[in-house]
């Protein structure tokens, strides 16, 4: 009888991740504007040319932290990437803006469920823009890169203000295209790059391991 209610209760947990995920990737090109038109760029409806591969790290890497405690995303990658679809290098510069989410799970272990939390940490970005993201403004936060001259960065500092146990996370990424350029939108595939992102601790609250796509995107640990 447990067992199945376990069952039931991933499959529902799943669902509705993904379904959120769908809503909140189209919400930010919303978000934060889209000036294809403006600028004579239109992306390709029926096919992404463009996909990369991406990294983030959240620091410092620990699995307990205590209420006050500050923990840092800091996500940056080369304008120069390499194309997975072609395996060539391609020089992503002038964009129209790679955006993204952050996301903020509270990890509750009595109902086996997980909660928007991002009303449990004090953000402030460094480099980079955020936003609220509507009708879901607890889940987290859109995200805009900041475009250098050589790079795309994102840094973020993240006050944890409760305690609990909990992941944040960094969602793939997108683009509607290069500046002047028609059908050069891409996808950012986003990894979390820590060497122990203590998913352990996502099982012992949920009951359940962490699927392989969510796994590569989030970091969990516990606040006392």
């Amino acid at each position: 009888m447990l067992n199945n209610y376990k069952c039931m209760n991933y499959l529902m947990n799943t669902i509705i991740s993904i379904l959120k995920m769908m809503f909140l990737v189209t919400a930010v090109s919303f978000i934060f504007g889209s000036s294809c038109n403006k600028d004579g760029s239109k992306p390709c409806t029926m096919l992404t040319p463009y996909n990369f591969n991406v990294t983030s790290e959240f620091t410092p890497q620990r699995e307990i932290y205590s209420v006050g405690d500050t923990i840092f995303l800091k996500s940056i990658f080369s304008k120069v990437l390499i194309n997975s679809i072609s395996n060539q290098q391609v020089d992503y510069s002038n964009s129209l803006g790679v955006v993204g989410n952050f996301k903020a799970i509270f990890m509750d272990t009595t109902n086996l469920i997980i909660q928007e939390s991002l009303n449990k940490f004090s953000t402030y970005v460094f480099k980079g823009d955020q936003a609220s993201i509507p009708n879901s403004p607890n889940s987290g936060l859109s995200i805009k890169y900041l475009e250098d001259s050589t790079t795309y960065e994102f840094i973020m500092s993240i006050k944890l203000l409760s305690k609990g146990l909990f992941y944040i996370g960094v969602t793939n990424l997108g683009s509607q295209g290069l500046q002047g350029k028609n059908c050069t939108n891409a996808g950012f595939n986003m990894t979390v790059i820590n060497s122990n992102k203590n998913l352990h601790l996502f099982q012992y609250a949920l009951g359940y391991p962490a699927d392989s796509m969510l796994a590569n995107n989030i970091y969990c640990f516990r606040v006392q």
